[in-house]
């Protein structure tokens, strides 16, 4: 028998004997537990309920809409922990890609959610407002935790550079249909129809650029764990996916889909009140899809990293942030614009001057932040300090 406290024996074997239903029931407690425990952001779980609850009943949109957002916060960081929980079991190959698409569920079920009732400028608006947030103000953030008592913050010149030269080109593609809108002087109906067909080539383009990025982030994972082992037993030693279908892999399964169906439903109680609180309120839906909406996706993320910001690990910081956009850039903008195409939804890539003109600035701001591979607290408080002052701009700007 081992010393260890029950929930350090969580990831042992189980030895005990009985039913598959008994051994379910018991892995799927365990597990839960283990979840439950696994971030500080999971006390705002316990809202969960009672923001799916306040939209069924109809409560006020204020109401609805702040509750939905806190629900979501924890509900964002469970799935990736969920995701890999199963990574042992179903096998790197198969979750490698899947952990870049879920690692942005939030983002990408608020922005089909409000494709699908109609609202597609919210869907794109809030997409637009995640890049913002995370190239300036969880970047500001992170800069300003690592480095307030420290004179210089070092990270790898040659990885950030490559990696904000992949987001500038990719950035650069995206606001290629606004140009394209605001110079054509032909009839409106043929410059729509002109946008439509360059926004899907866009996206389609990317979709295909984002799947091969992924299939060579598998290719390099196997490769770097074929070279980290000796030759004689490298093929023995490297970890393989048990095709078993346990107990606790049913049970983490359940979980997840759990954790996806009630993010469904915030983001759905989430979208609809959006009206309503814009008319309570008195502010544009652009401010609340830009700027309200977006920190229920990277709250969580923004703790994380400046927990590592603080202990120096600024390289996987940057490299999580510039991924998290990229992410958002090549795969959940241009799937949405697909799936608009599908049920004949408007959604394309014409962002308006304002908007295009923030997105393409933010982007060279962060990368002149960390070309030269150091920085130090004041470029966070400098970060911060714009992404202020453009949630006040929208605050202020009418809607269009």
């Amino acid at each position: 028998m081992s010393g260890l406290p029950a929930d350090e024996n969580i990831d042992m074997p189980l030895r005990e004997e009985g039913r598959p239903a008994e051994l379910f029931w018991l892995h799927l407690s365990r597990t839960t537990r283990r979840t439950l425990f696994s971030s500080y952001t999971n006390v705002l779980l316990v809202i969960v309920p009672v923001g799916i609850a306040a939209g069924n009943f109809g409560w006020p949109a204020e109401a609805v809409f702040a509750l939905n957002i806190l629900a979501l916060i924890p509900l964002a960081p469970l799935i990736i922990f969920s995701v890999d929980e199963l990574s042992p079991s179903v096998g790197h190959v198969f979750m490698e890609p899947v952990k870049p698409i879920l690692a942005n569920a939030v983002e990408m079920i608020v922005g089909i959610i409000a494709l699908s009732r109609g609202q597609p400028r919210v869907a794109r608006s809030s997409l637009l407002g995640s890049i913002v947030a995370y190239a300036l103000l969880v970047l500001g953030c992170s800069f300003f935790i690592a480095g307030y008592d420290k004179k210089k913050l070092n990270f790898d010149k040659t990885m950030t550079n490559t990696l904000s030269s992949l987001m500038m080109a990719v950035s650069f593609s995206l606001i290629v249909p606004t140009i394209m809108h605001v110079t054509s002087e032909g009839p409106v109906s043929q410059t729509d129809s002109d946008m439509r067909i360059l926004s899907h080539a866009i996206s389609i383009t990317l979709l295909i650029i984002f799947v091969s990025f992924l299939n060579f982030r598998v290719w390099s994972l196997d490769l770097n764990a074929l070279n980290n082992h000796d030759s004689t037993v490298e093929h023995s030693r490297v970890p393989r996916a048990d095709s078993t279908f346990t107990p606790g892999l049913y049970a983490t399964s359940c979980i997840l889909l759990c954790t996806l169906l009630c993010t469904i439903l915030c983001a759905f109680h989430l979208v609809g009140s959006i009206d309503g609180l814009a008319t309570a309120l008195n502010i544009n839906k652009n401010f609340i899809s830009l700027v309200l909406i977006p920190p229920s996706g990277y709250s969580a993320r923004c703790v994380t990293l400046a927990a590592m910001a603080r202990r120096c690990q600024m390289n996987l910081v940057i490299s999580s942030i510039i991924h998290s956009i990229l992410q958002i850039t090549m795969f959940i903008l241009p799937l949405l614009i697909v799936l608009g195409w599908l049920p004949k939804q408007p959604l394309t890539l014409d962002f308006n001057l304002f908007e295009a003109t923030i997105f393409f600035l933010t982007l060279i701001v962060m990368s002149s932040t960390i070309q030269d591979g150091k920085s130090n607290y004041f470029s966070g408080i400098m970060l911060i300090g714009t992404y202020a002052l453009i949630a006040v701009a929208f605050c202020v700007r009418p809607d269009v």
